[in-house]
């Protein structure tokens, strides 16, 4: 989502037109009138337009004229204004948690960190790498034939595995490797140079117990170099929390943190002690990996806290509004694709 696309920049773009006109139509009857009626100016002795320099014609007046003046700058503020309510309302509108793609936001001194509550099965489109990756139950597939890619390696739950794609048909085809929507699991491919050409990855759904605990949960941090991976077009909710980076003082609740995505205009705090934490709504619409801040001073290393937030497609599908679903996607997919 580029900052055009954003509804704060186009609101700008309505506020920068309505401001320019409004400023053109001011200044040029101020101009004009400093020019016609400035002191020195022979005065018009015909008795229509006689203006006096420092008298107001109390005797002679335009009456539509003058409530014009009042009654159109009051309909540009309110037109302005519906405007800036309008986009506010877009943006706050706070979706469901079981209607949205949810992700708490952690805080701490001095990274983020990223919980997945849902699942996420995404793929870079084929289209764009000439790699294709498809899991079908207890079969893996790569399909690479028009690109340069000749190695594979699968990783599922840590453990990593290294293949090499058929030169002759393109393909690599691993049989026996069950999918598991529980663990994380990934699949880079990789050129003769070990350049990294298509990624494919599973990110498992939370896990809870009876009474709410969580059992497993899926954590990148950018403590650790990892991005915050989101899907497109679909209501994204972010959870936020500030939590201490060491638990063992209770007393201890952490330090204010602002979350903030500058290139999309849009932020939100992160308050210690609030149990509930602060919400952050939005709906990508692009791919694209974009940058994250932290917009509040929260200690010595503050400007260390950084990120970035990766936009793909789930598997399958693709960020395309007139063209649609790639493939039909498999069964072995979160929630076949959306």
């Amino acid at each position: 989502m580029p900052a055009e696309d954003t509804v704060f920049n186009v609101l700008y773009d309505k506020f920068m037109f309505w401001g320019i006109l409004v400023g053109i139509f001011t200044f040029g009857w101020m101009f004009l009138a400093m020019l016609r009626y400035r002191d020195g100016v022979e005065p018009d002795t015909s008795g229509i337009d006689h203006i006096e320099v420092g008298s107001f014609p109390v005797d002679r007046h335009n009456t539509g004229l003058e409530v014009l003046f009042y009654v159109l700058p009051s309909i540009i503020v309110v037109w302005i204004t519906m405007l800036a309510l309008a986009s506010n309302t877009a943006v706050w509108v706070i979706p469901a948690e079981e209607d949205a793609f949810s992700v708490d936001i952690v805080g701490k001194q001095w990274f983020w960190e990223f919980e997945y509550q849902d699942s996420l099965t995404w793929e870079d489109d084929p289209r764009t790498t000439y790699v294709d990756v498809e899991w079908n139950g207890s079969m893996l597939t790569v399909h690479a034939q028009d690109s340069t890619a000749t190695n594979v390696t699968v990783e599922v739950d840590g453990v990593k595995s290294e293949y090499s794609i058929d030169a002759t048909t393109g393909m690599l085809t691993i049989l026996n490797m069950y999918f598991d929507r529980a663990l994380h699991a990934e699949i880079t491919v990789f050129d003769s140079e070990e350049t990294l050409l298509h990624t494919w990855e599973h990110i498992p759904a939370a896990q809870y117990d009876a009474q709410g605990n969580v059992v497993e949960i899926y954590t990148l941090s950018t403590a650790g170099g990892e991005h915050l991976i989101i899907p497109c077009d679909e209501a994204i909710r972010l959870d936020m929390f500030s939590r201490p980076h060491d638990n063992s003082n209770p007393a201890y609740v952490g330090v204010q943190h602002s979350f903030w995505l500058p290139e999309w205009g849009v932020k939100e705090d992160l308050v210690p002690g609030l149990e509930s934490g602060t919400v952050m709504t939005f709906k990508p619409d692009d791919l694209g990996t974009f940058p994250i801040r932290c917009a509040e001073y929260c200690g010595l290393d503050h400007s260390k806290m950084i990120g970035h937030i990766d936009i793909v497609a789930r598997n399958g599908e693709n960020c395309d509004a007139d063209t649609g679903v790639l493939k039909i996607d498999d069964t072995s997919s979160s929630g076949g694709g959306y």
